[in-house]
């Protein structure tokens, strides 16, 4: 119950973030927005390893259609996440049997021991996230000169947030 009540603090939180910090941050051109970071791709990539296919997939769709109500977005969030959430499934699957293979914990995005599955993990997956909803919102339009840019800026800041939000909220496991 505490673990649930957890998750939805963080959904919450980076919400606001998401509302009141990273929609008024603006740096782009003339035909459009060269930054536009999703933080709530990070909420996605915290959930449990217990949750069955179905239930990440639901959960996925269900928040991407919660952040698509308060940003306006049309169903972009719900596309994207339910993406995310569908590949989500089987990449944990392979990292948390590597990792409980090589007798470490299974808290694998959190510990300090698998920093590197970590941040392949999140920037792998921030950057898919941010590549399909740029492309989506910019109806494939101006991909050299506009989607490529804003992906690799939006994709790295949004991945320093991750690992910044990540190391406050989550204690690293001491050796």
């Amino acid at each position: 119950m505490i673990n649930l009540l957890k998750q939805i603090a963080v959904f919450l939180l980076l919400i606001f973030i998401q509302l009141f910090i990273l929609n008024n941050l603006i740096l782009g051109f003339n035909f459009g927005y060269l930054f536009q970071p999703q933080i709530i791709v990070f909420f996605l990539l915290l959930l449990p390893v217990s949750y069955t296919h179905v239930q990440q997939i639901l959960l996925a769709f269900f928040s991407g259609l919660l952040v698509d109500f308060f940003f306006n977005s049309w169903g972009i969030h719900a596309a994207v996440s339910t993406l995310i959430g569908f590949f989500r499934y089987y990449v944990v699957l392979d990292v948390d049997s590597a990792i409980s293979g090589r007798d470490e914990d299974n808290k694998a995005w959190t510990s300090k021991k698998s920093k590197t599955w970590k941040w392949f993990y999140f920037l792998g997956f921030t950057t898919i996230y941010h590549f399909f909803f740029i492309l989506i919102e910019s109806l494939g339009r101006n991909f050299f000169s506009y989607v490529l840019p804003s992906v690799i800026v939006s994709s790295l800041f949004t991945f320093l947030l991750i690992l910044i939000l990540e190391n406050l909220l989550y204690k690293p496991s001491r050796n």
